[in-house]
């Protein structure tokens, strides 16, 4: 049955005010990208497709080719400029039904979308499109920063290529971060490549200018890094630090740039809350059991360090602690926390929450209620009962992905995600989309 747009207003609901809410800023039926012609790519992936035959062969994956993309193509009914941009050339494998965005962030002109290879015939994980585009749905993506670094299997033999992007965030120094979790996921089987990597790019140049691979201590088995926050100290760029909630494994990866090392943080609070574990969303109903799953970072205080705010997916609590015990190896690592991780507060039934992000001059914290097909806004300086509901529609809005606030404008990206997971996307409507607005304009009228 699908979601009714209604909120119930009971002591813990999540009220529904009225506000400047959202706005659509680009949409996609299907995902496209800005083809590159053969000569353009490197040679390497130009060889007869086989599979893995020696500990050092690349893999590859049996799956639909691009001819049988094209024939389908031709043959629709799809509009003559989304046909046009979708002409593959024949050493990429691609399949429009397996790319669905996961992360967007803004930078400059660029839109920033990651696709991770979560099935066959995702030609490339990190791409952007230009924000000032007159092409606002169906734009093509363009891999970033070049189309042979987001090959798989690897164009260049150098095995810097990127396997799989989730979501990415941009410091102030002008650096982009993600980790490339070096899986490849077909329809339940993981396929490691390579080990988890974290890797900043200079988006001033567009090259890569850091990799660092996880240790084996600081990762579990089911590990699973879907997104990461950066704190970096005023005036001091060498001195960030990167958070990565580990959402299968129930840890917080803490990474420090200066002493480049990692290690990971344990507490209860990181672990799924078993009686929050319900979701219906798009007429499905199913459970899931995701962790912490994103951390968000208040302003600095007058101490020198931050709040870092935690929740996670099957959750309804809001959680912080201070980076203080965080950035300290010794202190954050400890067997006892004793008082250090504090509960802030429940924010009630089906308040599920993806990712967020705080507008740190105002303190306001943006939420994607997932559950709700709806994006939230809280105030941190607030009670969290104040939580209210910015934007919300159970036809458009379905499974809000990501959130990032860009200086004073909040972007969201929403994917589908249920339906594409539990049923089948309709590739001629639109499936994807990106919102934004100004962040003082989308709380009006809110408690926040």
């Amino acid at each position: 049955m699908h979601l009714i747009s209604v909120v119930l207003f009971t002591f813990y609901a999540v009220p529904f005010v009225l506000s400047a809410g959202l706005n659509e800023e680009f949409t996609w039926s299907r995902i496209s990208f800005q083809w590159p012609e053969d000569s353009q790519l490197s040679s390497r992936f130009k060889q007869p497709r086989h599979r893995k035959t020696s500990e050092n062969a690349p893999i590859f994956f049996d799956g639909e080719t691009n001819a049988a993309n094209v024939a389908r193509i031709n043959s629709s009914n799809m509009p003559s400029q989304l046909s046009e941009s979708m002409q593959v050339p024949s050493s990429i494998d691609y399949q429009y039904a397996n790319n669905v965005p996961m992360g967007a962030n803004v930078w400059k002109d660029k839109l920033f979308v990651t696709i991770p290879r979560r099935r066959l015939g995702v030609p490339s994980t990190l791409n952007y499109v230009p924000l000032s585009s007159a092409q606002k749905h169906n734009v093509p993506l363009i891999p970033y920063p070049s189309w042979n670094l987001n090959r798989f299997p690897d164009t260049s033999g150098s095995g810097e290529n990127f396997v799989s992007v989730y979501r990415i965030a941009i410091d102030v120094c002008d650096r982009m971060w993600f980790v490339d979790t070096g899986i490849v996921e077909t329809l339940g089987n993981r396929t490691t490549v390579k080990p988890h990597q974290i890797i900043i790019i200079n988006l001033q140049t567009d090259e890569v200018i850091h990799r660092f691979s996880l240790p084996e201590n600081v990762i579990t088995p089911a590990t699973i890094l879907a997104s990461v926050t950066i704190d970096t100290p005023k005036g001091s760029c060498g001195d960030a630090f990167a958070y990565f909630p580990d959402l299968a494994g129930y840890g917080l990866i803490v990474y420090s740039l200066r002493e480049n090392r990692a290690w990971r943080v344990r507490h209860n609070y990181f672990y799924l809350e078993p009686m929050a574990g319900d979701f219906n969303i798009a007429g499905y109903s199913f459970q899931w059991n995701d962790g912490i799953f994103s951390v968000e970072l208040t302003d600095i205080k007058s101490n020198g360090y931050r709040d870092l705010y935690f929740h996670p997916m099957a959750g309804t609590h809001m959680y912080k602690v201070s980076t203080r015990i965080l950035r300290n190896e010794a202190l954050a690592t400890r067997t006892y926390h004793d008082d250090d991780f504090s509960i802030v507060g429940d924010r009630g039934p089906r308040s599920q929450t993806s990712t967020a992000d705080i507008h740190k001059p105002t303190g306001t914290m943006f939420l994607a209620l997932v559950n709700q097909n709806a994006v939230g806004c809280w105030n941190v300086n607030k009670d969290l009962k104040t939580l209210s509901v910015v934007a919300k529609d159970d036809q458009r809005m379905i499974y809000p992905s990501d959130v990032k606030i860009v200086g004073d404008k909040v972007y969201v990206l929403t994917n589908t995600m249920p339906r594409f997971l539990y049923g089948q996307l309709d590739y001629n409507v639109t499936n994807f989309r990106v919102w934004t607005n100004d962040v003082r304009s989308a709380i009006r009228g809110t408690q926040c």
